[in-house]
C-alpha cells in the first residue's frame, strides 16, 4: 500500500526521522517543566508525581544527576523517557537549563537506539544502546573519580 513501509528502511532517511523524533519529543518538555511549578498542577498530578518520585529517587545527588537523568531518559523502556524525566528533574529541584540539557541528551540517545533497531535490527540496537548508555555511565564514574579530595 501507499505510505511508509517497514519503518525507516522503506521510508525517509534515518537521520531525518531521528531529527524529527528528537524535536517532537523535546517540544513539550519546557512547558511541562514550567507547568510543574504551579501548585494547581502539582495538586492535580499528585499521584503521577509520586510514582515519578519513586522512579527518580537516585537523581538527588547533584554531582551525578545530569548523567543519571540522561541515562534514565535514554533507555527506551516503558516508564522511562522525557516526560517522566522532566517530572523527576522537577522533584529533585534540578535547575531548568540543566534538566533540559540532560533530557535532550537522553532523548538523542534513545532516538539513536531506536533508529538502530530500524536500520540494523536488534543486534544494531543492542550495540548502539550498550555504547551510548555505557558511555554515559562511564562518564559518571570517571567524573566522580577525577574530583580532587577536599
Amino acid at each position: 500500500g501507499p505510505g511508509w513501509r517497514g519503518g525507516v528502511g522503506g521510508g525517509p532517511p534515518p537521520a531525518k526521522v531521528l531529527a524529527l523524533c528528537v524535536v517532537g519529543n523535546m517540544l513539550p518538555i519546557a512547558p511541562i517543566l514550567l507547568a510543574l511549578r504551579s501548585q494547581l498542577v502539582q495538586k492535580v498530578m499528585k499521584p503521577v508525581l509520586e510514582r515519578a518520585k519513586k522512579k527518580t529517587a537516585e537523581l538527588s545527588d547533584p554531582k551525578k544527576r545530569f548523567l543519571l537523568l540522561a541515562a534514565f531518559v535514554g533507555i527506551p523502556l516503558p516508564g522511562t523517557g522525557a516526560w517522566t524525566g522532566a517530572m523527576g528533574a522537577f522533584l529533585v529541584g534540578m535547575p531548568f537549563a540543566e534538566a533540559m540539557a540532560s533530557i535532550f541528551v537522553g532523548v538523542v540517545c534513545s532516538g539513536v537506539i531506536m533508529t538502530s533497531v530500524s536500520v540494523a535490527g536488534k543486534k544494531g540496537a543492542f550495540f548502539a544502546g550498550a555504547l551510548l548508555i555505557g558511555g554515559l555511565l562511564s562518564q559518571m564514574f570517571t567524573g566522580s573519580k577525577s574530583e580532587k579530595p577536599e
